[in-house]
């Protein structure tokens, strides 16, 4: 049947039609042939999926995913032209509006005589027959796998550069080997039949457009598996809700009583917890639950309290009076030598702050866990607001999303709710995961984005005009004005976006 569409009643779920593969000219489906069948030609692998061969005529790469909540999908390897750049909300047909476009703008020019049309690739990706569970009425057409592993959008990104003989530099913004995530809270009352802004991608690096806080480093302690997998080193409650600089003075924090290896779910020095921005809430192990629980009845300042996943009914200034997770993780320590950690004097998102954290460095003979904290190391906070989720059908009906239920030595899982109000750089090159307080809002960021290269360019015509060098212009994007994007964009104009 139509894929995302309720069978009964007819309404679409997802946000686009179904893809009609034979009216484009650029679609293509992987095929293959296994070895049995070398009478016919050379062995041909698939490059994601697994071969299914019946003859010349009818063989395919097949692709299939399920998950631990039920839900699954089937796809056929295929590939197709993308490209990450162009005007804002249309596509581009043809290579000669691409070229008008200036798709890839920025991004780096390989030759003088192409300066756009590189950027263009081929994507190798599933295209979905069949889906099942939360894929079926998901506004999301599909699932883009950005983790570090053969197929990644990113990966596939950074082998083209490659192959076409990219080198980065010193001084180079835009780095194929980043990537950020910004997720949104948008309101409940939204109605997501038309689509909803949650957030942005930005491909190459990180946007500081959009920081409220300066981005801070922590170590991905086993990039080479694939996953982007952080260790958790304390864990505290902080009461009255908040981010990270809402603290007042001398406010209380509540430890975690709980040894590393209980706070990371498995023993091991390189064990953690992975961010995962496809996983909607956070899972945690079991073995934590006892000693969350009494850190939250401190921080609410009630015996009686008892966490749990069951619905709830807050006001506002109720959700207000709950306690901020903060959680602590081990520091990059390559940042710091290299000094792209900030100074903890001026990075609220580390433990070594003067006016914030103090608490987190004093231990008690009273506390079971001893946790060797240090100045470097990183504080991400999960407000209420953030791991309260409300109710679309029943407002004012609250659920907590952060779950105690994996048994210990099972993989943990920081999940959209950690992510959501940060600019979270996935930097697979350095081997870390940065974190920078944001509103993630993207028609905010337009505004703001466009407000800046308004006044860049109103600054360039004065002192052309006056014949003086250009002053420094307070308060702007130093990322964004050292990159090719914002030459490339004097050059073009038009509607383009900019990733930082």
């Amino acid at each position: 049947h139509d894929c995302g569409v309720d069978s009964a009643s007819k309404e679409r779920y997802h946000i686009d039609p179904e893809f009609d593969e034979t009216k484009s000219g650029t679609f293509k489906q992987a095929h293959c042939r296994p070895k049995y069948a070398s009478q016919h030609g050379p062995e041909s692998k698939c490059s994601l999926g697994d071969c299914i061969y019946d003859n010349e005529e009818k063989n395919f790469c097949t692709m299939s995913a399920m998950y631990a909540e039920g839900s699954s999908w089937t796809a056929k390897e295929s590939s197709d032209i993308v490209y990450p750049s162009g005007p804002h909300n249309t596509g581009l047909e043809g290579t000669e509006a691409l070229k008008e476009h200036g798709v890839g703008a920025g991004m780096g020019d390989i030759t003088d005589d192409r300066p756009f049309d590189w950027m263009d690739f081929r994507l190798s990706f599933g295209c979905q027959t069949k889906i099942t569970g939360m894929f079926n009425n998901q506004l999301e057409d599909g699932i883009m796998g950005m983790d570090n592993r053969a197929g990644a959008f990113w990966l596939q990104l950074h082998q083209h550069y490659k192959r076409l003989g990219f080198k980065k530099e010193d001084g180079d913004v835009f780095d194929p080997t980043k990537f950020s995530l910004c997720y949104d809270r948008q309101p409940t009352s939204l109605d997501l039949a038309a689509g909803v802004g949650s957030g942005q991608l930005t491909l190459g690096g990180s946007d500081s457009l959009l920081h409220h806080t300066p981005m801070v480093y922590a170590n991905n302690v086993s990039p080479s598996m694939g996953w982007y997998t952080v260790r958790v080193k304390a864990m505290f409650l902080r009461p009255n809700a908040g981010r990270l600089g809402d603290a007042k003075p001398h406010t209380k924090y509540y430890r975690v009583d709980a040894t590393e290896e209980h706070l990371n779910g498995r023993p091991g020095d390189r064990s953690g917890i992975i961010v995962d921005s496809g996983t909607t809430d956070t899972y945690l192990s079991e073995s934590l639950k006892s000693a969350f629980n009494d850190a939250f009845r401190k921080a609410l300042d009630d015996p009686s309290a008892e966490y749990h996943n069951d619905p709830i009914e807050l006001s506002k200034d109720d959700l207000k009076h709950m306690p901020t997770i903060l959680i602590v993780l081990q520091g990059h320590d390559k940042s710091k030598l290299t000094g792209t950690q900030p100074d903890p004097s001026i990075a609220v998102g580390l433990v070594g702050h003067p006016n914030h954290h103090r608490e987190m460095t004093r231990t008690s003979s009273n506390h079971k866990s001893q946790n060797d904290v240090n100045e470097h190391d990183v504080v991400v906070a999960i407000p209420p607001d953030h791991y309260m989720e409300e109710s679309r059908t029943h407002p004012g009906v609250y659920v907590s999303r952060v779950y105690f239920n994996e048994r210990f030595g099972a993989q943990n899982i920081f999940g959209s709710n950690f992510i959501m109000g940060h600019e979270v750089l996935f930097d697979n090159g350095m081997g870390r995961v940065g974190f920078a307080e944001s509103h993630c809002n993207y028609d905010k960021y337009l505004s703001e984005s466009d407000a800046l290269l308004q006044n860049e360019e109103r600054r360039t015509e004065a002192t052309v005009e006056s014949n003086q060098p250009p002053a420094e212009l307070v308060g702007a994007n130093d990322d964004l004005h050292s990159s090719g994007w914002n030459r490339k964009a004097h050059e073009i104009g038009g509607d383009l976006r900019f990733p930082g």
